[in-house]
């Protein structure tokens, strides 16, 4: 079945623009154009929360999560100090998310024709997720003082590369604006880099690994197809500006038990150069 799917995404990519240039062709006249293109990607990316309750610190995703960290006999004199009482872990984040990431990279395409092109995108982003975990403070000795709750961040890091392979189609070409559809297909790494909790301003560390083991960072590969909607406004023969708007439908995986599809969406800024 995966065979079949990225079989038919390489089909269309690679024979979809030629043969609609070729029917373009006999109704219109050919514009020449530059055959190659190359050029930088600086955007945002919004993506789904499917791996991000791996950044939870619960047992169920790690099992060096926060209870872990606060049981570790080193840390007692630490925490003891801090909460000055009685403490304990009342709760974890419930929905971590991710934020809105800065995605950046490079674009390289070849015109088939004045209303079509293949092209190749590979962007590079960092994600975070930062949320909050809940202590309860309280002094077993004072029965008529209620508890106090504490909230300390839990923060998550995340690296991710997106390569897409597609075609462009133009469904608008007058002076020197474009306005095209793109349909591609998507491959993607993503890499865990951080899991820590702060407390008094002090960075712990939560483990996805055994500790006697060296310290892989979760990471997996996925794939999917997506397609967006462009303008491209041409400044100079040899410099053009492109904005596009993607919708990406995606699986993305970190580890085993967290890899399945799900919606992305990405606004990406083109300065594409002509050779």
């Amino acid at each position: 079945m995966k065979s079949k799917f990225l079989s038919f995404i390489l089909y269309y990519i690679l024979f979809t623009p030629m043969l609609v240039a070729q029917d373009w062709s006999d109704k219109k006249e050919e514009k020449k154009t530059p055959t190659f293109v190359f050029g930088v990607n600086v955007g945002a990316l919004f993506v789904n929360n499917n791996t991000a309750s791996i950044y939870d610190g619960s047992n169920k995703n790690s099992p060096y999560g926060v209870q872990y960290i606060l049981d570790l006999p080193q840390n007692t004199t630490f925490f003891d100090n801090y909460f000055n009482q009685f403490y304990s872990l009342e709760e974890l984040p419930l929905s971590p998310t991710y934020k809105t990431a800065l995605d950046i990279g490079i674009h390289g395409g070849i015109n088939t024709s004045s209303n079509s092109s293949i092209f190749v995108d590979i962007n590079f982003s960092n994600l975070n997720v930062e949320q909050l975990f809940t202590i309860l403070i309280d002094d077993p000795t004072n029965i008529a003082i209620e508890p106090n709750y504490e909230q300390l961040p839990i923060i998550g890091e995340e690296k991710r590369i997106n390569i897409n392979l597609g075609s462009q189609l133009s469904f608008f070409n007058k002076d020197k604006t474009n306005i095209y559809w793109s349909f591609f297909g998507n491959f993607n790494n993503v890499k865990l880099e951080r899991n820590y909790i702060i407390i008094n301003n002090k960075e712990f560390e939560i483990r996805h690994t055994l500790p006697q083991q060296p310290n892989t960072k979760p990471n997996g590969i996925g794939y999917g197809i997506g397609t967006g909607l462009g303008v491209k406004y041409k400044l100079s023969e040899t410099l053009t500006t492109d904005l596009t708007y993607n919708f990406y439908y995606i699986k993305t995986s970190i580890n085993d038990n967290l890899q399945e599809f799900g919606v992305n969406h990405g606004i990406t800024l083109r300065f594409l150069w002509n050779q």
